[in-house]
């Protein structure tokens, strides 16, 4: 009886594949240097906002923290259905 481990298949190379960058990634390579993180741009508006625009940005900024704190809120039980399923389509051929 043959003790060879049959090749690698391609998706188990993947995988390990995948898993090592991560690896590599999350610890980095010895020896390396992090880059500068980059500088912020903060651009100015060419001429300042009128009292209205900035009273409504300040509104809808205020929307979407109040909708955020619903989301955050919402209590989702262990177990429970998923938003969507990604499903596949199979590739129609022929008629484009």
């Amino acid at each position: 009886m043959s003790t060879e481990r049959p090749p690698m298949n391609r998706r188990r190379f993947i995988h390990v594949l995948a898993a090592s960058g991560a690896a590599v990634i999350a610890t980095g390579l010895p020896g390396a240097k992090a880059a500068p993180a980059p500088k912020a741009v903060v651009r100015k508006p060419s001429k300042p906002l009128s009292a209205t625009m900035e009273r409504e940005i300040r509104n809808q900024e205020r929307a979407v923290a109040d909708m955020l704190k619903v989301v955050r809120a919402y209590d989702l039980p262990p177990g429970s259905d998923p938003a969507f399923v990604f499903r596949a389509m199979r590739a129609r051929r022929g008629d484009r």
